[in-house]
C-alpha cells in the first residue's frame, strides 16, 4: 500500500478524518445528555413483541450475605418468631438460616430491606381478622397439614412466589401472540395471552392464576385472576418465617409489570388487591431477573416425587 488517502468524489477529507473526541489532560469528557435520556430499545420479534426470550435467574441467592424481607418488620418481631418456632419444633437450623427472609430482596428505590413499597410503612395491609389468622398459621405451622407452606407440600406457588425458589431458573419463550414462562421448580408454567381475550369464567380456580397480558413499551403487563385460596401471596425460602401463612382468597387480583431495563436485566412490580383479606391494594417492587450465564439449563425440579416431608413432620410433631 502506498499510504495515500483516496477520497471518493464529492466527499471531503475532513469527513474521513473525523475521530471520536478524546479528553486531553485537565479536560473532562462530558456524556451526551440526549443519548443518556434515550431509553434502551430491545429487538423486536416478528409479531412485534419486544424480545424478552431467554433463561433468567433471580438476582438473589439463598443464604446470601444480605438478609432482607418482604415486610418492614421491627427488630423485635423476628426475635419473637424465633422464640415461638423454637417452642413449637425445638431449636434447629430450620429454613437453612433464612427463616424470615427471601434472601437479598431489596427495595430498589431506597435503603429499606423490604420489597413492599406501598403502603409507605412497608407492611401488608391485612384486615384485622386476616392478620390474626395469618399470625396463628405462622406461629403454629405443624398444627395441621394445611398450615404448612404450599412449597413444603410441593404445590404450585402462584405469583409472585413462583419466581422465588431453590430452583430459581425461569425460561421465557415468545411464540406469536403469547409469552410462555417455564419455571425450574415443580414443572410450573404460565401461558400469557396477548390478544385481549377476557379471563376465564369466575367459577374456575387455577394454581397459577389466569394470566392475560399486554406490552407497554419495554414493560410486559400481566393481569392475573382466578386464583385458588390454597396458595400464599408471599412466603419465605424454607417454609417458615414471618411471611408464612400469607394467605389470600379466591378474589385475589394481581397486576404484574416486568420491565426490561437492558438486554440482561428485568425489574418487577406487582399490585395486589383482595377485598376479602386486605384493607387496600398494596404493591411490591424489586429487581427480579438477570440473564443466566452461558450453559445454564433448567433442571427437572420434581419436588413431589417421593416426597414424604409432610408425613414425617406430622409423625415427629405428634410425638412431642
Amino acid at each position: 500500500m502506498s499510504g495515500r488517502l483516496t477520497v471518493p468524489c464529492g466527499a471531503t477529507v475532513a469527513a474521513f478524518l473525523t475521530v471520536p473526541a478524546v479528553a486531553l489532560p485537565g479536560q473532562v469528557q462530558r456524556a451526551d445528555p440526549a443519548a443518556e435520556a434515550r431509553p434502551w430499545v430491545p429487538l423486536r420479534l416478528p409479531d412485534g413483541q419486544p424480545n424478552m426470550e431467554g433463561i433468567f435467574i433471580n438476582v438473589w441467592m439463598p443464604g446470601g450475605a444480605q438478609n432482607s424481607r418482604w415486610e418492614n418488620y421491627t427488630p423485635a418481631e423476628p426475635e419473637a418468631f424465633t422464640r415461638r418456632i423454637g417452642q413449637v419444633r425445638g431449636v434447629s437450623i430450620g429454613a437453612y438460616g433464612s427463616e424470615w427472609t427471601e434472601a437479598n430482596l431489596r427495595q430498589e428505590a431506597g435503603t429499606g430491606a423490604h420489597a413492599v413499597v406501598d403502603p409507605p410503612d412497608g407492611r401488608i395491609p391485612y384486615q384485622p381478622w386476616a392478620l390474626a389468622k395469618r399470625s396463628y398459621i405462622r406461629d403454629n405451622p405443624y398444627e395441621r397439614r394445611e398450615f404448612l407452606d404450599p412449597r413444603a407440600r410441593c404445590l404450585p406457588l402462584a405469583t409472585p412466589r413462583g419466581y422465588f425458589s431453590y430452583y430459581n431458573g425461569v425460561q421465557i419463550v415468545q411464540p406469536p401472540g403469547r409469552v410462555v414462562m417455564l419455571y425450574e421448580f415443580n414443572h410450573m408454567h404460565r401461558v400469557i395471552a396477548l390478544d385481549g381475550r377476557p379471563h376465564v369464567g369466575p367459577d374456575i380456580q387455577l394454581w397459577m392464576g389466569d394470566s392475560v397480558g399486554r406490552w407497554e413499551g419495554n414493560t410486559l403487563v400481566i393481569d392475573v385472576t382466578n386464583f385458588t385460596d390454597k396458595t400464599w401471596v408471599v412466603g419465605d425460602i424454607g417454609g417458615e418465617g414471618l411471611a408464612a401463612g400469607s394467605f389470600n382468597s379466591r378474589a385475589l387480583h394481581v397486576v404484574e409489570r416486568l420491565t426490561m431495563m437492558d438486554a440482561n436485566t428485568i425489574d418487577y412490580e406487582a399490585t395486589f388487591t383482595d377485598p376479602h383479606v386486605f384493607t387496600r391494594p398494596w404493591a411490591v417492587r424489586l429487581p427480579l431477573f438477570t440473564r443466566a450465564p452461558a450453559g445454564y439449563v433448567l433442571f427437572e425440579g420434581s419436588c413431589h416425587e417421593g416426597n414424604r416431608t409432610v408425613e414425617l413432620t406430622e409423625v415427629l410433631f405428634k410425638r412431642k
